[in-house]
């Protein structure tokens, strides 16, 4: 068995570099869309709907006690839009997954943390994980990023 294992693992998508560029490909574009997704709608909100306003006003405010709730609203899903369109694109892929770490990290410890936690705090974990990964390794090959590189190094 042991011998099994060993051979399967030299043969594994995971032993091979392009396994791993795959891999961050399929992160980084995932975790951009989630936090396009999850937030597009809610800056659009925040700057056209009183209605929505408000909604950030009492959750942010009453409920987590933040000052100027909807400003630090529109900062979080600021951030998330941001980061999300940058990671999705691979582009400063590290810059936007520094700023989706820190608002899921704010958002588990602030929001989740000992509720909700099946839920929503499963998801900011998640987030914060999947942009450890970016922060670390980066978009890989197939992001905005490689290309940049590329072109820089024809280029100059």
């Amino acid at each position: 068995m042991n011998e099994y294992f060993q051979r399967s693992m030299k043969t594994s998508l995971f032993n091979h570099k392009k396994g791993w560029d795959i891999i961050l490909l399929l992160i980084h574009v995932w975790l951009g869309y989630r936090m396009i997704t999850a937030s597009y709608s809610s800056v659009t909100g925040i700057l056209g709907s009183e209605k929505e306003r408000a909604f950030f006003h009492k959750w942010f405010g009453d409920e987590l006690h933040f000052p100027f709730p909807v400003f630090m609203a529109f900062i979080a899903k600021g951030a998330e839009l941001l980061g999300g369109t940058l990671v999705l694109l691979g582009l400063f892929a590290r810059a936007g997954a520094l700023l989706i770490a820190f608002t899921m990290a704010v958002a588990t410890l602030v929001a989740n943390l000992g509720e909700n936690w099946n839920i929503d705090g499963g998801f900011t974990v998640s987030y914060f994980l999947f942009a450890l990964i970016i922060l670390a390794w980066g978009a890989g090959p197939y992001s905005g990023d490689h290309l940049i590189q590329v072109w820089k190094k024809q280029t100059g």
